[in-house]
């Protein structure tokens, strides 16, 4: 997938907020209100809000995920082999690693928006 592909793959959260977190098993979904669209993250993702890093099995990581529940996301970008990059509305910066160093399986990240709309890297 070309980045600009995969930018134009996560246009439909802009400006909407993240509605629900879900924690499952080993992997987050993260929901959004546009109808039926959620990011799988299975490199889970990293919170960053304040100067302060928020990572899995660290203090404060699940707290710092739903705090972000009800927030708008201002942009959402992908940097190809790098990271996929939520940006909120109240200064926090969500990404998921696409590093294969960091991958815990064949996948880093699917989002769907939708039926026969999905989205994997």
């Amino acid at each position: 997938m070309t980045t600009s592909a995969a930018n134009n793959a996560l246009a439909p959260i802009v400006g909407r907020r993240l509605t629900a977190v879900v924690f499952v098993m080993d992997y987050v979904q993260m929901q959004f209100e546009a109808p039926d669209t959620v990011l799988t993250a299975i490199t889970l993702p990293k919170v960053t809000l304040s100067q302060h890093q928020f990572v899995e099995g660290a203090f404060g990581y699940r707290d710092a995920l739903c705090g972000l529940i009800g927030k708008s996301v201002r942009n959402a970008s992908v940097v190809e082999g790098v990271e996929l990059r939520i940006e909120l509305d109240n200064g926090a910066v969500l990404t998921v690693s696409l590093n294969s160093d960091d991958a815990r399986g064949g996948e880093a990240a699917t989002f769907s928006a939708g039926p026969g709309e999905l989205a994997v890297w």
